[in-house]
């Protein structure tokens, strides 16, 4: 299914692997984008459906960001009984396990910790950062966020360039009372 339409649609296809990725295609420049950003190798294999025969927790596909929105709805429409599908970039559309994302995960790790959603602090910048951004106590869109990121946080920091990380720690974490 998925395979399919990616081919169809003219995608890059790609799921990952121990400390890499196994490619659907000849890598297009968003599936290398996503090796370099991660610091991980391609592997790319001729047949995708008979190679991947092992469970996976997600799959990433890429498009323009002008087709991608189109993409993710009709993919969202197909398959929204059994996957989570969203962009995490404007490029890049995500497909997951039914009810897997970054909230859900966060919610097994605090109950793990014995603290609540409202001792967390999550800060992104991506669309996939959405949920666990409105999840946490205290949700942060870094200032490079998508508008929707932005819109979804209680606080918006600086980019990632800009340290933002340093100015939530100083803000949230080192001086609360001035938050």
């Amino acid at each position: 299914g998925l395979y399919e339409f990616a081919k169809a649609n003219g995608c890059g296809l790609i799921t990952y692997q121990g400390p890499g990725v196994i490619s659907a295609f000849e890598p297009d420049d968003y599936v290398q984008l996503e090796a370099r950003i991660n610091g991980i190798p391609i592997k790319v294999v001729d047949n995708f459906v008979e190679y991947v025969n092992f469970d996976i927790n997600k799959c990433l596909m890429t498009a323009p960001e002008e087709i991608a929105p189109e993409l993710e709805k009709q993919l969202q429409e197909k398959y929204s009984d059994v996957a989570s599908i969203y962009r995490s970039e404007p490029y890049f559309i995500e497909i997951m396990p039914k009810d897997v994302n970054k909230a859900t995960s966060l919610d097994h790790m605090l109950e793990g910790m014995g603290l609540t959603r409202e001792n967390a602090i999550c800060c992104g910048d991506g669309y996939n950062d959405i949920s666990m951004i409105e999840y946490a106590g205290t949700g942060v869109a870094m200032g490079n966020a998508q508008p929707a990121v932005k819109d979804a946080a209680d606080y918006i920091t600086g980019t990632n360039d800009e340290d933002g990380l340093v100015e939530v720690i100083d803000k949230f974490i080192m001086k609360p009372e001035q938050a």
